[in-house]
């Protein structure tokens, strides 16, 4: 992903200033942009030296025409010999364009977005801006003993609605596997931002769940590719020599894929603006978390997600924006689930995003919101690398126009489902969002079993009295 490097050329309109504070808002150095300039004043004059050199042949090849019409037995030898050394001369003078052009572009890639003049200016998270807040957030002090009062991770146990350690046994760190009740209530999230999303005028897409490394090269971050995405090797263990098989990224969002569905496309002013609903199942790394962020599925290695992926015009983008987290806030409150909107600082924008609001729900255990759904503005910076355009097609014409290409989630199902069990428990279970209870089988309460389930993956023989079960003897409630 980057820029237009016309933005950097001033003869061209661009205005390298803006450039150049935008980075200080995202609080890095600006000196690259003095480096890019550098080396596109370099590309261009070598290109100069190329098309010179190019004219050149023509000119000599104009002359052996005229040669041959006036005299088609002259063979032309002094020319033919230029015609060599030009050749020769050209094929060098690329190789050398190409190698700058390269550089220039590994250093544009190193720019972000332009920072919106909106966007408040700050490296400190704690500094991100309160836009609105829903709801009244419950004041109940947990205690993690009191029912009621239990952590998320605590009450999706007593529901026998999940089982870490065997998924941990099974998986590794994070690992689980849902269970029961746990099940019920991620797929009535699923289905339930699907229908959501399709009333919205969405169109639903299920994407692959993984990535050709070029294509994903194309719309994730550098970053991205040691900080969260997994890979899938294309030459297997054992293999002497790989038989053309690409690697493979697992993806971290159907944002990525659903980015490269147009990919090469020119849209028509008429097809856009484009609403996508993504349903998948989301691959994370999360690398660098501890706290209480590791309880339950908070934030875990694998989950399922709802994403909005909408391509407009270059100038319907902001209202768009505006848009899609309007429609997250409309879920949430459908949820009835307090939550405040945030406008994430500068310094904290991924650099493909122009500005992102955040949407933080109140999580009673936590004493604070938490992110449940991310929504930003790319403009053109994903589209401009997939080459997505927009507009007529014009012979001849010299600028291209790209289109706009913005993301926001709408639910993250297995964090939702945390908020959800710590604001709705009881002392004796947990109550069913009203919106949730037609994808539940009509459940509006869903009670917790009478005896807690036995810690996973160490299942315990009945005691004498008969008391305690097994996990494989323990019946099944709540299809848990």
């Amino acid at each position: 992903m980057g820029i237009d490097i016309n933005w950097l050329r001033e003869d061209k309109g661009g205005n390298p200033d803006e450039v150049r504070e935008s980075e200080r808002k995202r609080f890095r150095d600006p000196k690259v942009v003095d480096d890019i300039i550098a080396t596109d004043n370099s590309w261009r004059q070598e290109l100069y030296q190329m098309e010179s050199m190019k004219k050149t042949m023509n000119d000599i090849n104009k002359a052996i025409g005229k040669k041959k019409k006036d005299n088609k037995d002259d063979p032309c030898e002094a020319e033919m010999a230029e015609v060599a050394t030009v050749k020769a001369n050209i094929a060098e003078q690329e190789k050398k364009v190409d190698v700058i052009a390269g550089q220039r572009d590994s250093l544009l890639h190193k720019i972000g977005n332009l920072v919106h003049p909106s966007v408040p200016v700050s490296d400190n998270e704690d500094n991100n801006q309160v836009v609105r807040r829903w709801g009244v957030p419950s004041r109940v002090v947990f205690d993690g003993k009191t029912p009621g009062r239990l952590y998320h991770h605590q009450v999706l146990a007593k529901l026998c609605g999940y089982e870490p350690e065997r998924g941990a046994l099974c998986a590794g760190h994070r690992g689980y596997f849902m269970r029961g009740a746990g099940v019920m209530l991620n797929m009535a999230l699923i289905n339930y931002g699907v229908q959501f999303l399709i009333k919205k005028g969405y169109l639903p897409l299920y994407p692959p769940f993984f990535m050709k490394k070029d294509v994903m090269n194309e719309t994730a971050e550098l970053k991205d590719f040691e900080e969260t995405l997994y890979r899938i090797p294309g030459k297997q263990s054992g293999e002497k020599e790989s038989d053309g098989t690409p690697d493979m990224f697992l993806i971290a969002t159907s944002e990525q894929p659903i980015s490269a569905f147009h990919r090469g496309d020119w849209l028509r002013p008429d097809e856009c603006p484009k609403r996508y609903a993504g349903v998948s199942t989301c691959f994370r790394k999360e690398a660098g978390s501890s706290g209480k962020d590791m309880w339950g599925i908070f934030r875990v290695h694998q989950f399922e997600k709802v994403e909005q992926f909408c391509i407009t015009s270059p100038e319907e983008s902001w209202a768009m924006h505006e848009e899609m987290i309007g429609i997250a806030e409309e879920f949430y409150q459908s949820l009835e689930l307090p939550y405040q909107v945030i406008a994430i600082v500068s310094g904290a924008l991924n650099d493909a995003a122009a500005k992102k609001y955040d949407l933080e729900a109140w999580f009673p255990g936590y004493e604070t919101y938490r992110e449940l759904v991310s929504c930003s503005n790319c403009t053109d910076y994903q589209a401009r690398q997939l080459e997505v355009r927009h507009g007529q097609k014009k012979s001849g014409e010299r600028e291209k126009k790209y289109c706009h290409m913005l993301n926001a989630t709408l639910v993250a199902s297995q964090r939702t489902m945390c908020c959800i069990l710590e604001n709705y428990q009881t002392p004796t279970g947990v109550r069913v969002p009203r919106v949730l209870i037609p994808y539940m089988g009509g459940e509006e309460f869903l009670p917790f079993p009478e005896e807690a389930p036995a810690a996973a993956g160490k299942d315990k023989d009945k005691d004498k009295e008969g008391k305690k079960e097994s996990i494989k003897d323990k019946p099944e409630q709540n299809g848990g």
